[in-house]
């Protein structure tokens, strides 16, 4: 991807910056926007109950505010039930914002005369699966491990929120719809943009850092870093966003589905069996990852601009 140093925007700050605050910005919305509408018919019987009470005595403002609490709290079991549904949502207001700046990339990248990345063959996306197949019950049992060892409450809650939808729900939702949005963010914008201007591997670290910051818990955060690099090496040699795609939605997907079918539990049920397939998995995804480096050949990415200082983010 060393050819994508031709393209030189005006603002090279505002490129990263930009499209990364529209992204929060979209969700945030969008979350407030549901909740919201949830809320406000809580709201108004609350405000209902308040106007009773009012007229009888007057309120002290910790009576009003413990009222309003409880006539809310049904509110926020409501909002908590269908977290994934609105983190869905979210998903899809992103992927209006990173369709079209992707897709006015690669027009740019056209007018600067960039040469599309060649078509890969098949067995490139079959081991991407097998990896992310892999991948998903090593990381899983590791990140089961690494809780027995340094119990993180925040990934517990994450994990029980996440995991409280209907199956159906969580194959579209974590399995498809968020993996893309964030591929189509981390990889398809900020990382490729990061290396318009810098090396591969300072793209690839700047761009796993956001990737890290959007979860909310010590253990996810640092998956989500070291899973930023590997996708960012399946875009910088593929040249193609289906690559980081698809392993991002093998890995999610496989989450889901075998913690629906009891594998995890399964394994769960006992540390050696555990142990196991965490080490298994890992072997196997270093046998298909060197597969996958020899199908797409050494390549080239890590020869920097000339003129540009490496020292400079911007």
């Amino acid at each position: 991807m060393n050819v994508m140093n031709q393209i030189h925007r005006k603002s090279p700050f505002w490129s990263l910056a930009g499209p990364l605050l529209a992204y929060l910005a979209i969700q945030w919305i969008v979350q407030l926007a549901i909740v919201t509408v949830i809320s406000l018919p809580y709201m108004a019987d609350a405000y209902a109950d308040l106007m009773r009470s009012g007229a009888e005595r007057l309120l002290s403002m910790q009576e009003i505010m413990e009222s309003y609490t409880a006539a809310m709290e049904p509110a926020f079991e409501v909002v908590v039930q269908y977290q994934v549904e609105i983190a869905g949502a979210a998903a899809l207001g992103t992927l209006i914002l990173t369709g079209i700046l992707f897709a006015k990339d690669r027009k740019l990248e056209k007018a600067c005369g960039i040469a599309v990345a060649e078509k890969k063959e098949f067995s490139v996306y079959f081991l991407i699966f097998i990896l992310g197949v892999a991948g998903c019950i090593a990381a899983t049992c590791l990140m089961t491990m690494a809780q027995l060892a340094f119990y993180d409450s925040q990934y517990q809650q994450t994990a029980q929120t996440l995991y409280a939808a209907g199956f159906p729900m969580q194959a579209a939702v974590l399995g498809v719809l968020i993996p893309v949005s964030e591929e189509m963010m981390f990889r398809g914008i900020l990382f490729k943009r990061f290396r318009e201007r810098q090396r591969f591997w300072y793209s690839a670290v700047c761009s796993s850092v956001f990737f890290a910051f959007m979860h909310t818990n010590v253990t996810q955060a640092i998956y989500a870093f070291l899973l930023g690099l590997m996708l960012s090496y399946l875009y910088e040699k593929t040249g193609s966003i289906k690559a980081p795609v698809l392993l991002h939605i093998v890995l999610n997907s496989g989450s889901v589905v075998f913690t629906q079918l009891g594998v995890f539990w399964w394994l769960g049920a006992d540390p050696m069996r555990m142990a196991g397939a965490a080490i298994g998995g890992a072997f196997i995804c270093s046998v298909v990852f060197v597969g996958i480096q020899r199908k797409l050949g050494s390549g080239q990415g890590e020869k920097p601009p000339e003129t540009h200082d490496p020292m400079n983010m911007f």
